[in-house]
């Protein structure tokens, strides 16, 4: 944490990064400065500003701030730094975060980004995909911002899964506001970070900032919908640029916010998948077993659906074995879909998924 009193006295990232990558400890620089500032061409001005650093006030506000805000910082010497994110071209020199640091080291992570204006469609597909994630014991990364990002978060907890939240301002800024109470969730039960300094507020340059971070902390990057000329398609490049995989859920043609994926997958720079157990087949992640308990959570008529679909069957079908209308069954048959229970098909036809 040290570190960061060269970060706070002005010292160019790439002097610090030259000089945490000579020294193994901010103190060892003092031990050896000369030979260092001709080793790493530190001039008069780098050489003032290290030596004011090892008393600045600044550091000593921050680190005041940080402990009564229950904010922890790290840097990219850290053993708990993301090994997916210091392999990239530009991993940042600092992480700021709050919640379970050790998230940052999972063996498998997988970004979830899609557009802020999202669809039923979209919805229904990324609640999909997150179930099967969280089910492979996937941490699943996002932005926090409206839409996607937020749902693919929400669902994670809501199946006692994994999530990390990448912020484009500092980490104590609430942005968006009416995230607030899912980013609470989030410190408490997964991990927000950002490399912005303490109030950067979330102006749009940022983001593309911030979406390097979500393609670097992960294994592959799934849109789920986009526009041409989508946020999430930026983060897609970048995954791409880092040899990262990318994966996109194919939507109608006709639709604006399915183009991104739609042309992603068409120029092959993405994979298409309908589901998460794409994700977990292609990288061989095998599923956490099921427990009896999941099925012993149904009641009513959801338990009477459930339990008559021992093979596919289509809509009329299912209406001959279970006494209920239209209307209601197709209401229960989605909500069983969002819970992971049930699987929609091409034709209308419907499947078990546990």
């Amino acid at each position: 944490m040290e570190w960061y009193r060269l970060k706070l006295i002005g010292l160019k990232s790439s002097k610090i990064r030259a000089l945490m990558n000579t020294c193994k400890r901010y103190k060892d620089i003092f031990t050896n400065l000369d030979e260092l500032k001709n080793l790493l061409n530190l001039t008069e001005e780098d050489t003032k500003l290290i030596l004011n650093s090892s008393n600045s006030e600044k550091y000593v506000e921050v680190t005041n701030f940080l402990d009564k805000n229950q904010i922890g910082l790290i840097d990219m010497n850290d053993y708990r730094y993301s090994n997916n994110l210091k392999n990239t071209a530009k991993p940042p020199l600092f992480l700021f975060y709050k919640g379970n640091i050790e998230l940052l080291n999972k063996e498998r992570v997988i970004s979830i980004v899609g557009t802020r204006r999202s669809t039923k469609y979209g919805e229904l597909g990324c609640q999909s995909i997150v179930k099967d994630l969280i089910d492979g014991e996937v941490v699943v990364v996002s932005g926090l911002a409206l839409g996607i990002d937020s749902l693919a978060h929400g669902e994670a907890l809501k199946l006692k899964g994994k999530t990390v939240a990448v912020l484009g301002c500092g980490i104590n800024i609430n942005y968006p506001r009416t995230n607030l109470k899912l980013r609470k969730e989030i410190e408490k039960d997964g991990l927000v970070i950002s490399e912005f300094p303490l109030g950067t507020e979330p102006t749009p340059e940022k983001f593309p900032i911030r979406n390097r971070i979500i393609a670097g902390l992960s294994k592959g990057t799934v849109v789920v919908e986009s526009s041409l000329k989508g946020g999430s398609l930026i983060t897609a490049n970048q995954a791409l640029e880092e040899a990262r995989d990318v994966f996109a859920l194919p939507g109608d043609i006709t639709y604006p916010l399915s183009k991104g994926c739609n042309e992603l997958i068409k120029s092959s720079r993405a994979k298409l998948i309908t589901s998460g157990e794409d994700i977990l087949k292609e990288y061989n992640w095998d599923k956490k077993k099921e427990s009896k308990d999941e099925i012993n959570r149904l009641t009513g008529i959801k338990l009477k659906i459930y339990s008559v679909l021992k093979t596919k069957m289509n809509l009329e079908e299912i209406k001959r074995e279970v006494v209920s209308n239209t209307s209601e069954l197709l209401s229960n048959l989605m909500e069983l879909e969002i819970e992971g229970y049930v699987q929609s098909l091409p034709g209308g036809h419907y499947r078990r998924r546990l």
